[in-house]
């Protein structure tokens, strides 16, 4: 473990409390959306994206100067820090510009190349995860495990879109899907929440950028389950549009990575 136990304990400290202030500012924007714009790709962005950010870059920049920081709405300075946060101040924009409660705020610290740690914030529905480097993953504060599921014929799967797959993507996707007990759309970094809990067994997707997928890892492995891309490799920190695969155990990750060989 690079970070001793005191950094490690003060980093989920001071993440906790950036979240109890975010969360704040997301539910004062929550269902009155007034300035919805989109980005050059397409994707819907808000106010509350903007100033969410802006409050946790605030944040770090007081706390920890020489730390880089990565996010979804604002550029990077160029800088060579040994530590780097990545965030992503709404994951799940449309679900939060319709009103949904399943959106959340991602954070993740790295320092060189370990991944020391994760949270999900979902403030609407008052449930965060957080998970550091050796440690346990914690649902308000509570040790939470992922459920005993071992054959895909039991497993919950949960994908936000799949129409954002391409077609060979899409058409392995499938297999797993017909192979499951059930299938649920939507709701984004929520889903790795629920795996970590033992609702969802499953969640397979496309992720954008590593904000969007590393805060999710620490969270995942945590609660004893694992997370590739769908070919089973570890997830990097720069990949972009990454296909990813969580399950709640070893072996319901190997027969799902199975069924996503396309042969």
């Amino acid at each position: 473990m690079s970070d001793n136990l005191i950094d490690i304990k003060e980093y989920s400290h001071f993440i906790n409390d950036v979240l109890d202030e975010s969360g704040k500012i997301a539910m004062k924007y929550f269902r009155q959306v007034k300035d919805l714009t989109l980005k050059g790709d397409y994707s819907p962005v808000t106010e509350a994206d903007k100033n969410i950010e802006s409050y946790i870059r605030e944040r770090i920049n007081s706390q920890y100067p020489d730390h880089t920081i990565i996010g979804e709405e604002f550029e990077t300075p160029h800088t060579s820090s040994e530590y780097t946060w990545y965030l992503d101040p709404i994951d799940g924009t449309r679900s939060f510009i319709a009103g949904k409660h399943d959106f959340g705020t991602l954070i993740a610290l790295r320092k060189s190349n370990e991944l020391l740690g994760g949270a999900i914030d979902c403030p609407a529905l008052e449930e965060r995860w957080v998970s550091f480097t050796n440690g346990s993953t914690l649902v308000n504060g509570n040790k939470t495990s992922c459920r005993s599921v071992n054959d895909l014929e039991d497993a919950v799967m949960a994908t936000t879109s799949s129409h954002e797959f391409g077609m060979a993507k899409w058409k392995a996707y499938q297999s797993l899907e017909q192979s499951v007990k059930v299938t649920t759309t939507g709701s984004d970094c929520y889903n790795y929440g629920l795996l970590a809990s033992g609702y969802i067994d499953i969640v397979a997707e496309r992720l954008t950028a590593p904000h969007d997928y590393l805060p999710l890892i620490n969270i995942v492995q945590g609660a004893g389950g694992v997370i590739t891309d769908w070919d089973g490799n570890k997830l990097g920190f720069d990949a972009k549009n990454v296909y990813v695969l969580a399950s709640a155990s070893k072996n319901l990750h190997k027969l799902a990575l199975n069924k996503l060989t396309i042969s």
